[in-house]
C-alpha cells in the first residue's frame, strides 16, 4: 500500500505549500534567506517527482507478493516517503516556531537560515535515492508490468477454492437453510411480467460461504435448466476471456448431461446445433463472433448462470449483449463483496449473507475439527479452548473450516488447542503457516482491490481494539485530521463519510449500530479482517498496537502508536516519526503522556478519550503540527492559557469532561473546524469573547448564551452542529437572526434557561439543510404558529425534540406538517387532555416517544397516520386510562411501551376481566409482537410483557 502513502504525502505537501504560513513566509522572503527559496523549490520538486511515480506504484503493489524485488522496491520507496514527510512536518514546525514567542519574527527567520539549508539538503539526497532505485526498476513504464501482473492477479488460491465448492458435502454445508430456501424459490419462480433473464446477487464479505451456498444451489437446480454454467471471475477479467469462459462452460455441462443421441441420423439441423461441440477457433474468436456464439447457443433455452466473486459493476455490461435479450425464464446469479454489483439485481432479488449464529459456527468447527471420528463431537476437555477459537473466528465459515481442519490433525490435548489460540494470529497472517494461504489470501483480495484513497482510512480502523464499536463521526475526525481525505467541491466530513459508506459496501467494515432516523452511528470491524489489517499495517510501519506488553520497546518506526494495554515504561528517545497517539484505556498517566510529548514534537493527532488524566500537561502546547486533540470522558478540569499555540488544531473535543470555561486563547484557532464541548453542571460551556471570529467552525457546542454571543455567532456561517444553552426571553430575537444566516446548518440544540420563554419564534427561519432540531423551554404559542407556516418545506428534518414545551390541542398539529420527520420525542412537552393524529400526519415517522404527559387522557389515531410506525413509547401519562384508540391501523408498529399509566389502563392490560368489552383490547393490539407495560410493585420498577 505505498500508493496510498504516497498519495497521502502529496496531499500533505499541497496542503503545506497552500497554508497562509508558507505563503506568508514566501511573501517576505529577503534575498539573504536563499535557503528557504531553495528549500521550497525542493519541496515543489519532490512532490512532482512523487505524483509521477503513483502510477508506476499502482502496477507494482500488485506484483509485489509475486516478485521479490518489487516487494523491496516498494519498502525502499515507502521508507523515502516517511523521510519526505518528516521533512515537510519540520519545515511546518519551524514555521510555526516563527509564528510566537517573544523575539522578533525576523530574528527567528535568520536564527532558521541553517535549518532551511539543512532540510534542502536532506530533500535533494532523497531526490537522488527516488531515482536510484527507480532506475533499478523500469522507469515509470508500466506497459510490461501490466502484462506481466494480469496473469498473476487472476490466478491465486480463491479460483481453486471457489472449484472445491462443487464438492463439498450437503452435510458439511451448516447454517444456510433460509438462503438456501430463498435462492431456490427465486430461481424456479417464473414471473409472468418478466421480460429478460433474471438478475440475483448474494453479497457478503469474503470467506462467508457465498460461492458455498451458490454453488450448493447450483447443483440442485440445474437440471431443471436447458443450459447452465458455472464462471468465476477475477479481478482483472478481460471480456473476451469471460465470454469464452462462459461459451465453453455451457458446453462442458452440456457433454455431462447428453450422451449421444440413437436418433443423430434423422435429428434435424437445429437440433443438431443445439448438440454440437465447442467451436474449434475459440480461442481467436473477437468479441463480435463470441456474442454472436453464444446467442445462437441460448437461443431458445432457459438457462441458469454462476457468475462467482465479481468486483466491478461494468462486467454484466460487458457481457450483456451475449446473455439478456434471451429467454426470460432464465437466471443469472452474482456472488460478490461490493454492494454497487450487488444491486445490478432486479428489485428485490438481492441479500447479504451474514457471519453464522454461535450454534451453527460450534457446529461447523465440530464436523471440521473431529471429521475422524464418527459422531463428530468436542471432547469435554478441549470444549472450553474449542469455543474461544470459535468465538475468535466470528461467524465466519472459511476461518472456522480451515482453523477446524488444521486442529484436527493436531494432539487432542488441551495444552496443545491453546498453544494454537496464542499463536493465531501468526497462523492467519505468516506466509509459513497452512492457515495463510486458505485464509489470508482469500480475504487480502479486497485489500488488493481497494482504491488508494480508501487504504489508509482502512488500515486506520485496525487500531481500534478488537470488537471496538467506532462512532462514525469520531472517525470521520480522526480521518480528516490524519490527512487520509481529499479536497473535493463538499466538505472533507462529507466525502470521509463517503468513504465510510463505501468500505461497509465493501464488506470490509460492519454497522454495529443505527441511529434513531437510520443514519449509521457506529461501525465494528470483523476481527478475522482486523488481524489481517494489522498485519498489514505493521508491516507497512503504519501503527504499532501496543495491545499485550507493557514496555514500548526502542527502535520501532511506526508512524501511530495505539495504546490498548498499560504501559509501565516509555522510552524517551525522540521519535520525529511518531505521528498519531491513540488511547484506549484508563491507565495513561500524566507522567507517561508528557514522555509521549516530549519525544514526538511532530505530533498530528493526539486521542486520550476515557484517560484518567486531571491536567493537560504544557508540553501539548509545543506541537505546533497538532490537528486532532482528544479530551472526551477525562477528569481534565481547564484547558492551558496557552492553547492558542496550536495554531494548526482542527478538532477539539472536550465532551463529557470536567472543562467549565475555555481560555480566551481558543479564539486564535483559527483552523478549528469541530469544537465539542459538553454541558457543564447542566449549563453550557462558557466562551470567551470573539469565538465568533473562527470562521471554519463546523460544530460548536454547547455554549452557554450571552448577549454578545447570541448577536455575534451569525459570523458562523460554515455551521453544521450548534448548541447552545441557558437562553432567555431577551437572547431570542438575536439568536433566531443568527440562526437564521447558518445556511450549511445540519443539528441544532436550543436550551432556555428554566421557566423562560422561547419568543419571537416567527422571526426564526430555519436554514434548509436541518435534520435535527432539539427544542427546551415553553414555546411562545403566537410566534409559533408563525414558525410552524415554514415546516412544510423542511424536507431534511427527520428528528425533534421538545422539552417542556407546553404544547397542546391547539399547537400539536403544526408538528404534523413536517414532511421527513422519522423520530419524534415529546419530554414534559405536552400539556393538553387529547392527542389527535390526522390521516396521512406523519407519514415517515418510525419513533414516537411521548414522556411525562400529566393531563394526557385519550389519544386517537385516524386511519392512514403513522403509516411507517415501528416503536410507540408512552410515559409517565398517569391519566391515560386506555390504550390509544385507532392503534390497530399502526400495522407497521413492532413495539409498544407503555410505562406508568392510569391504574385503570394496567387494570385493563393485568387484570382477570374482560376489559373494554365493546372492543376488545387484544384484537387491537394483536399485530404488535412486543408489547410491554412497566409498573412499581412494593415500590420497585417490574416491566410485564402482554401476551394476548
Amino acid at each position: 500500500m505505498a500508493e496510498a502513502v504516497i498519495s497521502s504525502l502529496v496531499l500533505k505537501i499541497g496542503a503545506t505549500l497552500a497554508s497562509e504560513a508558507t505563503k506568508s513566509a514566501a511573501a517576505l522572503l529577503l534575498t539573504r534567506i536563499s535557503p528557504m527559496k531553495e528549500l521550497m523549490k525542493d519541496i515543489s520538486e519532490i512532490k512532482d517527482e512523487l505524483e509521477s511515480m503513483l502510477s508506476f506504484l499502482r502496477i507494482a503493489e500488485r506484483l509485489k507478493e509475486k516478485d521479490e524485488s518489487t516487494k523491496t522496491f516498494i519498502k525502499q520507496t515507502r521508507d523515502l516517503a516517511f523521510d519526505i514527510e518528516d521533512i515537510i512536518d519540520e519545515f511546518t514546525y519551524k514555521l510555526g516556531e516563527e509564528q510566537g514567542g517573544v523575539l522578533p519574527r525576523a530574528i527567528k527567520r535568520c536564527r532558521n537560515i541553517k535549518a532551511w539549508d539543512d532540510l534542502s539538503s536532506k530533500l535533494k539526497e532523497i531526490k537522488i535515492k527516488l531515482q536510484n532505485i527507480m532506475e533499478r526498476r523500469t522507469r515509470y513504464d508500466t506497459r510490461g508490468m501490466e502484462s506481466e501482473a494480469k496473469p498473476q492477479i487472476a490466478v491465486g488460491s480463491s479460483k481453486s477454492c471457489a472449484e472445491l465448492a462443487h464438492f463439498v458435502e450437503e452435510d458439511d454445508i451448516v447454517g444456510i437453510d433460509k438462503y438456501r430456501d430463498l435462492l431456490l424459490e427465486w430461481l424456479k419462480d417464473e414471473d409472468e411480467q418478466q421480460r429478460q433473464p433474471m438478475i440475483i446477487s448474494v453479497l457478503g464479505m469474503g470467506g462467508l460461504g457465498k460461492t458455498t451456498l451458490v454453488t450448493h444451489v447450483y447443483n440442485i437446480i440445474k437440471a431443471s435448466f436447458d443450459a447452465c454454467a458455472w464462471v468465476a471471475v477475477s479481478q482483472s477479467y478481460e471480456t473476451h476471456d469471460l465470454l469464452r469462459q462462459i461459451l465453453k462452460e455451457f458446453h462442458r455441462e452440456d457433454r455431462k448431461k447428453r450422451e449421444v443421441p440413437n436418433n443423430i441420423d434423422t435429428m434435424d439441423k437445429r437440433s443438431l446445433a443445439e448438440k454440437r461441440e465447442v467451436p474449434n477457433n475459440i480461442d481467436t474468436m473477437d468479441y463480435r463472433s463470441l456474442v454472436e456464439e453464444i446467442r445462437t447457443y441460448l437461443q431458445c433455452k432457459k438457462y441458469v448462470l454462476i457468475l462467482d466473486d465479481v468486483w466491478s459493476t461494468d462486467v454484466l455490461d460487458n457481457i450483456k449483449n451475449a446473455l439478456l435479450n434471451s429467454n426470460s425464464k432464465s437466471r443469472i446469479v452474482l456472488t460478490t463483496r461490493i454492494r454497487d454489483v450487488a444491486l445490478l439485481a432486479n428489485e428485490n432479488h438481492m441479500f447479504e449473507l451474514k457471519p453464522l449464529q454461535a450454534d451453527d459456527s460450534w457446529d461447523l468447527f465440530c464436523k471440521n475439527a473431529f471429521w475422524k471420528s464418527a459422531n463428530k463431537i468436542c471432547p469435554p476437555p478441549l470444549e472450553q479452548c474449542a469455543k474461544r477459537i470459535v468465538e475468535k473466528c466470528g461467524g465466519l465459515p472459511l476461518a472456522i473450516v480451515s482453523i477446524a481442519r488444521l486442529l484436527s490433525f493436531r494432539e487432542q490435548t488441551r495444552s496443545e488447542w491453546e498453544k494454537v489460540y496464542k499463536d493465531l494470529e501468526w497462523y492467519l497472517t505468516n506466509n509459513e503457516s497452512k492457515l495463510h494461504g486458505k485464509v489470508h489470501d482469500i480475504l487480502k483480495l479486497s485489500l488488493d482491490d481497494l482504491p488508494h484513497y480508501l487504504q489508509n482510512c482502512f488500515l486506520y480502523c485496525s487500531s481500534f481494539p478488537e470488537d471496538y464499536t467506532i462512532e462514525s463521526d469520531r472517525l470521520i475526525r480522526l480521518w480528516v485530521a490524519e490527512g487520509f481525505i481529499e479536497e473535493r467541491e463538499r466538505t472533507m466530513e462529507e466525502v470521509a463519510e463517503d468513504y465510510l459508506n463505501e468500505l461497509v459496501h465493501r464488506c470490509l467494515l460492519q454497522v454495529a449500530e443505527w441511529n434513531e432516523v437510520g443514519r449509521v452511528y457506529a461501525y465494528r470491524m470483523h476481527d478475522i479482517i482486523r488481524v489481517l489489517a494489522r498485519s498489514e499495517s505493521k508491516e507497512l510501519s503504519f501503527c504499532m498496537v501496543c495491545e499485550h506488553s507493557r514496555t514500548i520497546l526502542q527502535g520501532y518506526k511506526a508512524r501511530r502508536l495505539s495504546i490498548l494495554s498499560d504501559i509501565t515504561e516509555y522510552c524517551t528517545e525522540e521519535k520525529s516519526h511518531l505521528r498519531s497517539v491513540l488511547v484506549f484505556n484508563n491507565s495513561m498517566r500524566n507522567d507517561l503522556l508528557k514522555s509521549v510529548l516530549r519525544s514526538s514534537k511532530f505530533l498530528r493527532v493526539l486521542e486520550l478519550q476515557g484517560a484518567p488524566i486531571e491536567k493537560v500537561p504544557s508540553e501539548i502546547c509545543n506541537l505546533f503540527n497538532l490537528h486532532y486533540l482528544g479530551l472526551r470522558e477525562t477528569k481534565i478540569k481547564e484547558l492551558p492559557r496557552s492553547i492558542g499555540k496550536l495554531q494548526n488544531l482542527q478538532i477539539l473535543n472536550t465532551d463529557k469532561s470536567e472543562i467549565g470555561k475555555l481560555p480566551k486563547g481558543i479564539t486564535r484557532l483559527h483552523k478549528l473546524r469541530h469544537l465539542v464541548l459538553s454541558e457543564y453542571v447542566g449549563e453550557g460551556i462558557k466562551a470567551p469573547v470573539g469565538i465568533w471570529r473562527l470562521k471554519d467552525l463546523q460544530t460548536l457546542g454547547s455554549i452557554e448564551a450571552t448577549r454578545k454571543i447570541v448577536r455575534n455567532v451569525e459570523a458562523l456561517t460554515e455551521l453544521r452542529t450548534f448548541a447552545i444553552t441557558g437562553v432567555r426571553t431577551h437572547h431570542c430575537a438575536d439568536l433566531w437572526n443568527s440562526i437564521t444566516k447558518m445556511n450549511h446548518l445540519s443539528k441544532l440544540s436550543v436550551e432556555s434557561v428554566f421557566r423562560q420563554e422561547l419568543q419571537q419564534l416567527g422571526t426564526l427561519r430555519l436554514p434548509l439543510p436541518i435534520k435535527e432540531l432539539w427544542l427546551d423551554g415553553k414555546l411562545d404559542k403566537t410566534s409559533f404558529s408563525e414558525l410552524a407556516a415554514s415546516f412544510g418545506s423542511l424536507s431534511n428534518l427527520t428528528k425533534l425534540q421538545l422539552l417542556e414545551s407546553e404544547l397542546d390541542e391547539d399547537t400539536f398539529p403544526y408538528l404534523q406538517a413536517l414532511p421527513a420527520l422519522m423520530f419524534l420525542h415529546l419530554s414534559c412537552a405536552y400539556d393538553g387532555m387529547k392527542l389527535h393524529f390526522q390521516a396521512t400526519s406523519f407519514p415517515k415517522l418510525k419513533r414516537l416517544t411521548i414522556l411525562d404527559a400529566p393531563n394526557l387522557s385519550q389519544v386517537e389515531i385516524e386511519r392512514g397516520a403513522m403509516a411507517s410506525l415501528n416503536k410507540l413509547h408512552l410515559s409517565y401519562c398517569r391519566k391515560l386510562k386506555e390504550l390509544p384508540f385507532g392503534i390497530v391501523y399502526l400495522t407497521t408498529l413492532q413495539d409498544l411501551n407503555i410505562f406508568y399509566p392510569a391504574e385503570e389502563l394496567v387494570e385493563l392490560l393485568l387484570g382477570e376481566g374482560e376489559g373494554d368489552h365493546s372492543n376488545d383490547w387484544r384484537t387491537r393490539v394483536r399485530h404488535i409482537p412486543n408489547f410491554t407495560i412497566q409498573l412499581k410493585r412494593d415500590g420497585k420498577p417490574v416491566t410485564e410483557r402482554i401476551q394476548y
